[in-house]
């Protein structure tokens, strides 16, 4: 069974959002991290948050988060666009 132009762009519609979804938590860590390391925490609201090497971790981790998610979405821009130049 061959889908439709239509449904093959829904599909990837999706993807691309659950990819939005997945790339959040990662968009998150950076910037508090980068927060962090730049501005500081109160470390009497937030004691575990003034350990430099815990926010080392969350902006390598969500930098990680962020690379993928924007491979990946690449990755669907470019099918995405491969659906939109096939004929109808």
């Amino acid at each position: 069974m061959t889908l439709t132009k239509d449904e093959k762009l829904a599909v990837i519609q999706k993807k691309m959002t659950m990819v939005a979804v997945i790339d959040f938590p990662g968009t998150l860590l950076m910037a508090a991290g980068l927060y962090g390391l730049f501005a500081g925490f109160d470390t009497a609201a937030y004691p575990m948050l003034a350990n430099p090497i815990l926010l080392f971790a969350m902006v390598g981790v969500g930098g990680c988060i962020m690379v993928w998610g924007l491979l990946r979405m690449m990755q669907l821009a470019r099918e995405k666009q491969g659906v939109l130049s096939e004929p109808s």
